[in-house]
Order: C-alpha cells, then structure tokens, then sequence
C-alpha cells in the first residue's frame, strides 16, 4: 500500500487513547479532544489521511459552495479497515474520522509544509464512533483551530460538541452497501472513500474551481450577532410599576429564579425504546433555515443579492418560526408558572398544609403540563415512571424529564398525533367520543416510529429523517384538522371548592366528569375553562361537522399562513415556494456513498404553510425578547444566524390584530335631547376570528377607548371627554385620571363593581370591556383556574355565524353551554344575532363652551393579554412564588415605550368619524 506498518500498531496506525464521549460530560470530553487536536496527535499516531488538501465544493465568482471548507481528513485505524472491507457493518465505537479545514480553495495550500498547514488551519470537525450515544451513533464536534472548552450552558450558546448534531443534516444522506433499512444499524453515517486516501488508488472527486480565490476582495461576510451581545437597555424597575404592585418588593432580574437555559434541553434519538421523543433541536437539524450558497431553504433574503449567514430576511422555516411562538416557549412562559404558583397558593389557603393540599397540588400541576410540557407528561406516563406526576421540581431539573418539558409544545406533540379510534359499538357523531376522551391535554399519538405531515406518502423523502433518528414520515389528513388543536384548546378542570353532593349533580356536571381522566378530581364539580375549539365548532368557520361550509376554514388555515407580507420582504405578499427540509440532496455538491437521488429529493413546496401560530400575546414574545438570558431562550438562530426571530413573530402577532381580529366602524349625530346639545355615536364591532374574542384562558380581554375630540388633527387638538383611556401601565382611568373602582377586585368583597356589558354608555366611568369574569363558591371574584362556580360576565365577541343550539354532530350539553354568552349579553338582541358584533350607544352631552361643528369622534378597540387586574391577584396571591416573583421582576422592567403594545395595550381596531349636526 505504499506506507509502512507502525511498530506500535499496524499498517493503518494506532489507536487513539480517548474514552467514549457518552462516559463523560460533553465539557469533560472536550477538555481530552481538543488537547488531541492541538497536539495534532493524530499525525504522531500515523493515521492514514487525505492525499491532499480537497475541496468539497465548486469555488466559482468568490464563492464557494462546499459542504465544508477545504478539507484533509485523516482516518483512525478501523475505519480503513472498514473502508477496505467494502464498508460492511456498524463501524467500532472508539473509531474516528477527523478533518482538518482550511480556507477554500484547496489549491492555495498545495505544496504547503505540515508547518505551514497548520498555520492555515481554521478548525476541525470530529466524528467519533459511540453507538450508545444517539442513534445516529456518532459524536460530533467542530472546534475552531484555537478553541478552548467552556460552559455552553452559561451563555446559553450552541454547542461545538455533542450527539445528534447538525451534522446529520448532511451525513444522513449516506448509505451503506448492505444495510437493509434507512435506520439499519449497520448504515454508517460517513463520505469517507478509499479513492480520497494515500497509498490506495483512485482520485478525489473535482470541482469546477476559476481564479476569482486569487483576487483581493473587500467583502466581508456578514455574521450573526452574538445572544451575549445586546442592545443596552435600562433594567431599572418602573416606580410607577412598583407602587402599583406593591405585593412583592422587587429583586434582582439577573439573581431572579429561573429555568436551566434551553442548551440543557437536547435529548437526540436512541436506538433504545425507553425515550419516545426527541428535543426540538433534532428537528433544527433539518427543518431550520438555511442561508447561501446552499440555500436558501426556509429563509426569504429581503436582498437576493445577500444570502450569506446573518443576512437580512424572513425565517419562515418550520423550527424557526414555531421557536419564537406560545407554543415553542409554553415551557417556560413565566405567566403560567406565576398561575401554578397562585393556584398552588389558593389550594394551601383551603386545604391547608395536610396530605390533602399536598396531593391536589402535585395532581393540577402535572395536569397543567399535559399541555405546557406536553412531552415531558407523556414520557413520564409511557415508560410507567413510579413517581406517576410531574412536579414543578422536574421542571428546573436538568434532566431528560425537565428537557421534554421546558420544550413545551413541541415538534413531535402535534406531529405524532393521532385521533383516538372509536368503538364499533359506539354510534355517537366521532366528536361526542372526541370531547369524552382526548381534551385537557389527554394526547394520543402513532407509534413512535412514525412522524406524520400533510404531504402524501409519495411526496415524501423520508430516508434522511429515518437514517437520521430512526423515524419514518408519513402522510395524515389529522395534522391539518382543527380537532387537533381542540385537545390542549379545549380545557375542562374541576371546580375544588365545590365538591360533588349526591343528588345534586347537573347535566352538564355529568358530561364533564365522565370526560375527567384524573380520578382525584372526579368527586369535584367542573367548568369549560377553556373553550376555543368549541367556539370554532358554533360558527360559520367549522368545516369539520359542515366540510361544505361556504366560509369554512381551519384553525391551521386561519393560524399558518401560506404567504410572506409586504411589510417582513419590502415587496409584495407572496406565496411561499420553499423546500421544507435541508438536507445534503442532488442539488449539493457530488459525494461519494450518497443514497439514490430519488430517496433524497425534497420537493419545492408551493403549498407550505409557515409554523408562526400567530395569535395576540405580544407580552410574552416581549419578555422573551428583552429578557432571553433571564428565561433562557436563545435570540440569534444558529443555522441561520439570524436574530430578529423575535421581532418577526411580533410582526406577526400585530399584523394577526390588525387585519383577522376585528373590525370597527363609527357613526355620530348631535341632537338636541332635553333641550341640551348631545352627541349620539354608535360604535359597531365585529369579530373576525374563528372564535369568540378575546378567546382561551379567562383572563384575556378587549375594550374600547371612546373619545370626543375637538379640532382633530390640529395644533390645539384636545380631549374634550373620554371612556377607556388608561395610563401606561394599562389601568382604565376616570375623567379624573384615577384608576376606576371596577379596575381591580377586592376579594373579600361579594359586592365589588365591575363594567357590565353596556348597550348604553354616557359616563367617562363606563367602559364597555369584553371579557370573562368569574366567582368562587364563596362568591368572590376570582383569576383561579379551578374556582370558576359561576360566570358573573361574559360578553367577549362571539363568532360570525353563532347560534344558540350549535351544529348539532355531538356538540351538546356543557360543552354547548361553554359557547354561549354570560348574563345581559345573552339578552342583547344585536350580540346575538349571528353576526359576530356588537353595537354600542355612547351619549355625550357638549359642553356649554364647545362648538359642536369642531368636534369629531374616535374609537380604538385594544387588547391585554394580561390586565392589570390579573398580574395585581398574582402578585398578592403567591408574593413568595419564585415564578411570581420572576414575573414581577421582569414585568416590571421590560421596556414597552416604542414597541406594539405601548402604554401594555395592543390596538386592534380604529375608526374615526365626524359628526353629523340635526338641523
């Protein structure tokens, strides 16, 4: 061959003296490989290497389009023997492929001393054979040529090292000659070839490589912005904030208690049954953006001419939307957790510290993470973990189970479900047994072997994602029914302090807790707490049980858009036409061991449907945002080195509020009433969502800021009378700027005030706010998830083609009810027509000093996603709660001066109108 045997080993070299990477810690690991290749000890060991430096792509125009740098590779002892063997079987564990990368093209460096070459070297990518680590069976690591060890986690930075890699985007496209299957054991994962190594025949693969390398260029590449690099901004508490919410006393938002950063939350595929999910980071992978010169895939260049990484753009890949969603931070959203922390609160208050308190708490907290840790609750309940719940502790513990549910509603919940197949013997409408069976979270889901998408089967190129993570794509209409979503969008909990008496249980009752899954809370009472899904199913957009409605259209159709907008490309809205995945397809470089073509093509798809979910709680995404090391999310997007993932999904979350929400519409007249000039305006609002709105958890709600203005739009504009005006901090006010009486609830207070639905307003004191509000059995009024007995109000918009029997196709009883209007609003002929609006009258009576002719009218309908009312019951009900105080620390500093819901208010709606003078 050429090369003589080594007296220590054999003709192939030595060994190294590693130990596997899954014997230690990733950062312990690291501390022995990066030592190896410092010393380039590979060399010292004679392992066989490359005949040269090679590219790996074509370098044309000043651009290279490798899959790596130009590269050296040099192989351990048993992988030359594996290649020599036709490469047949698993390769050993120990084994190890090691490039060396340089600055393409490779010419430049031929003729280079090993001096010299390392010199020119830039940085390595490792593979190291460790079956037992991932599926995929390897250990990956890219090291820069200077790269020290360090504490991913600190930063909350993408590892160099580690299993389940990117890397895999590419090397998954290998195949082995005798493997029988994608996920086959024996189907290796490495390029490596024979041809490209000293002492055996055959020649490295070319590419086409012109001289533009050798001229001098003044472009700069552009790069991602560092997570540790932000824009400084005050973290100074708002004093206006702090006596407002004066329940807490304020602590350090950098010492505040908060969960492991999201780097503690990578768990890749095994070849091992015991875990039946992977983190969404093994979904990045593939489904990330990816930018030029291989791109772009999943990512629109708002300048075509700027591909590179960390070039201007729109993410519209499938992990880099849903990561910056409700959905994708539901694992850490810090107002759930302040809510578990006041409901824990509430059950000591009633139960006290006993056996009792303690088992409904852990009981409600493992049922609120059927949903917000939907993963980790369905790991825990498939591998008959004896601990049976999960518990806020497993929630910051850096483990699998605290990783599966930090993801929150991950990739794999709604990619692996499945409806529940019904009996033979039961003849109800399928949506009957749905509602008993599969809502609160109770997820049902395929095999774990298989993953299902929109696209049929023979659309699919699931080779990769089954080399990859052992898991076959598959075809199924489900993903794109709105039932899917009724699971965690439809919420039934018990009512705890009002427990079942014999002989007094109600229809309703009976419906909902033969539906209840949890034994311990069937001895309570129950209410819909949340009613989305039902709301959709009672209006003309239910194309479920009606699949020929005239205006049907799905939670999907309404939620993933189809398109990119004017306002995120600077041109014109534009149907997407991206590959869903990136992989190391026909359209890369050549290769050698690739699998068929055709088992890699991914088709260019003209009906993808974008993962932003967008809906309204612009709050979170701006916690997220401002506080991303506080909550542990990472703000620039690895693959492709963007960092306005944020910024888009709230962009997303405005442009939902200000053309699907609702709409709004003004008339005004001045007539005489008693003898005195009075402005009579009618303000018409109509919703345009799927749903009621505001919809979800009850605390959302909607009002309406109503204002009589004089010489609008002038220098002298002013004010002259006002219903629904607040202060920055989002409290309604009165004529006197003083919050209004019915803005906070005192619990101790049967009697408290609070805005009816108004079919009349003629006070600065009346407001008209959509929203729901509920009491406790004690006939207080409460925020409390699981204390709703009676609904005192709810008058939040009902959907366009509402009715009050429904659609009938199993949508009865208290799921019904869960769709109708509260008190008063039931009675409001105009509310519940069918329309999906409202109407308003406001009487003004004009001052004596003001000219009617100046005046004109504006309304604005606005939302809040928390009210104050909301965050004041949290902070007074649970002030110790490490959750709630986190909240308060970080609400109370996050800057909303120049952002979409300034003064914590996000417009929907505005509309203006003159007024009409009677003669």
């Amino acid at each position: 061959m050429g090369q003589k045997r080594d007296p220590n080993g054999d003709e192939f070299g030595r060994t190294a003296d590693l130990p596997l990477p899954s014997t230690l810690t990733v950062n312990e690991y690291e501390q022995q490989l990066f030592s190896f290749l410092a010393g380039r000890q590979y060399i010292q060991l004679n392992w066989r290497k490359d005949k040269s430096v090679r590219d790996t792509g074509p370098f044309i125009d000043g651009v290279y389009y490798g899959t790596h740098p130009a590269v050296r590779v040099f192989y351990s002892p048993g992988i030359i023997r594996w290649l020599r063997s036709d490469r047949v079987g698993p390769i050993p564990d120990g084994e190890m492929i090691i490039k060396e990368q340089y600055p393409p093209p490779a010419i430049q460096h031929h003729g280079k001393s090993e001096d010299q070459l390392r010199a020119s070297l830039e940085s390595w990518t490792v593979m190291v054979k460790d079956s037992s680590g991932s599926h995929d069976g390897w250990f990956w690591s890219n090291p820069g040529s200077d790269a020290k060890p360090f504490d991913y986690h600190a930063n909350n930075q993408q590892p160099y090292s580690g299993f389940g890699l990117y890397c895999v985007r590419c090397h998954a496209s290998t195949q082995s000659p005798t493997a029988e299957s994608p996920e086959s054991i024996d189907n290796e994962f490495t390029f490596a070839s024979l041809r490209n190594i000293e002492g055996f025949p055959g020649e490295p693969i070319l590419f086409r490589v012109d001289d533009s390398w050798r001229k001098e260029t003044d472009k700069e590449a552009a790069s991602a912005t560092p997570d540790n690099e932000k824009k400084e901004r005050s973290r100074t508490p708002s004093e206006e904030f702090l006596r407002l919410f004066a329940a807490i006393e304020t602590i350090d938002v950098a010492t505040a208690p908060c969960l492991p950063s999201s780097s503690h939350d990578a768990l890749p595929a095994t070849r091992d049954e015991i875990r039946d999910f992977v983190t969404s980071n093994q979904c990045m992978n593939c489904h990330a953006g990816l930018t030029g010169p291989l791109g772009p895939v999943g990512f629109v260049p708002t300048d075509d001419s700027n591909t590179t990484y960390g070039g201007e753009g729109v993410n519209v890949s499938p992990y880099g939307e849903w990561r910056w969603t409700p959905m994708g931070l539901a694992g850490r959203d810090p107002v759930f957790y302040a809510q578990v922390e006041s409901e824990i609160a509430l059950i000591r208050q009633q139960f006290g510290e006993g056996d009792e308190a303690k088992s409904l708490s852990e009981t409600l907290v493992d049922t609120c993470l059927r949903c917000h840790g939907a993963m980790g609750h369905l790991q825990t309940s498939h591998s008959g973990d004896p601990r049976g719940k999960l518990t806020l502790d497993d929630v910051h513990a850096k483990s699998e189970t605290g990783a599966l549910i930090r993801e929150g509603v991950s990739c794999m919940v709604c990619h692996r479900m499945q409806p529940l197949p019904q009996s033979d013997d039961d003849d109800r409408p399928y949506l009957a047994h749905f509602l008993e069976t599969s809502i609160t979270g109770n997820v049902h889901l395929g095999p774990p072997s298989e993953i299902y998408g929109p696209y049929p089967d023979d659309q699919l190129a699931g080779y990769a994602m089954q080399h990859a993570i052992g898991i076959k794509p598959k075809h199924s209409d489900y993903i794109k029914q709105s039932q899917l979503c009724g699971t965690c969008h439809t919420v039934s909990l018990p009512t705890i302090d009002h427990p079942l008496v014999a002989g007094e249980i109600e229809r309703e009752d009976v419906q909902l807790v033969k539906s209840e899954s949890v034994p311990e809370f069937k001895k309570f009472h129950h209410h819909v707490e949340q009613a989305t899904y039902l709301e959709w199913l009672n209006s003309q957009f239910n194309n479920e049980t009606n699949p020929d409605a005239p205006h049907g259209q799905s939670c999907q159709q309404c939620h993933m858009h189809d398109r990119t907008f004017a306002a995120e490309t600077g041109n014109e809205d534009k149907r997407i036409q991206t590959r869903i995945a990136a992989i190391q397809d026909a359209s890369y470089p050549d290769a050698e061991n690739l699998a068929k073509h055709d088992d890699l093509r991914i088709r260019v798809r003209e009906d993808y449907r974008r993962h932003g979910f967008a809906g309204l709680n612009v709050w979170l995404l701006e916690y997220f945002k401002q506080f991303d090391d506080v909550l542990g999310v990472k703000k620039t997007d690895y693959m492709t080195g963007s960092n306005r993932g944020a910024d888009q999904a709230i962009a997303g979350m405005v442009r939902m509020a200000q053309q699907q929400t609702a709409a709004l519409k003004v008339d005004a007249a001045a007539t005489a009433i008693d003898g005195k000039q009075t402005i009579e305006a009618k303000v018409h609002v109509t919703n345009l969502a799927g749903h009621r709105f505001p919809t979800g958890v009850g605390f959302r709600r909607a009002f309406i800021e109503f204002v009589v203005l004089e010489n609008a739009g002038l220098a002298d504009e002013r004010i002259v009378w006002a219903s629904g005006r607040t202060n920055k901090l989002g409290v309604i006010l009165d004529e006197n700027g003083e919050p209004l009486e019915t803005e906070f609830f005192d619990k101790q207070d049967p009697d408290q005030l609070f805005q009816p639905h108004h079919r009349v307003i003629n006070s600065p004191r009346q407001v008209q706010i959509y929203e729901t509000l509920l009491k406790d059995n004690a006939n207080r009024f409460t925020t409390s998830f699981v204390r709703g007995c009676s609904t005192v109000k709810d008058n939040r918009l009902l959907p366009k083609g509402w009715s009050a029997d429904g659609p009938g196709h199993g949508l009865s009883g208290a799921y019904l009810t869960a769709t109708q209007p509260g008190p008063v609003a039931s009675g409001d002929e105009d509310f519940i027509d069918g329309t999906g609006s409202d109407t308003t009258l406001y009487q003004i009576a004009v001052p004596n000093d003001v000219q009617t002719s100046r005046l004109s009218v504006k309304a604005t309908l606005y939302y809040q996603a928390t009210p104050p009312y909301y965050l004041d019951n949290l902070f007074k009900t649970a002030p110790e709660g490490n959750a709630t105080r986190l909240l308060h620390a970080i609400a109370s500093r996050v800057d909303l001066e120049n952002s979409a819901i300034s003064d914590w208010k996000l417009p929907i709606a505005e509309a203006t109108a003159a007024i009409t003078i009677s003669q």
